[in-house]
């Protein structure tokens, strides 16, 4: 999982896209997407858009 990716990914999540189909777009683990959205919830992945 490369940068382009997590950009790509909390992009997705700030457009309010479900887990499964932000899986299904950037082509990684829901795990990943889900870890992701944690940090940005408690607010360790801040990532200016």
């Amino acid at each position: 999982m490369d940068k382009k990716q997590v950009l790509y990914v909390v992009k997705l999540l700030r457009e309010g896209h479900s887990l499964t189909k932000i899986t299904q777009l950037a082509k990684i683990n829901v795990m990943y997407v889900s870890v992701i959205r944690k940090l940005m919830v408690m607010e360790l992945l801040n990532i200016e858009a």
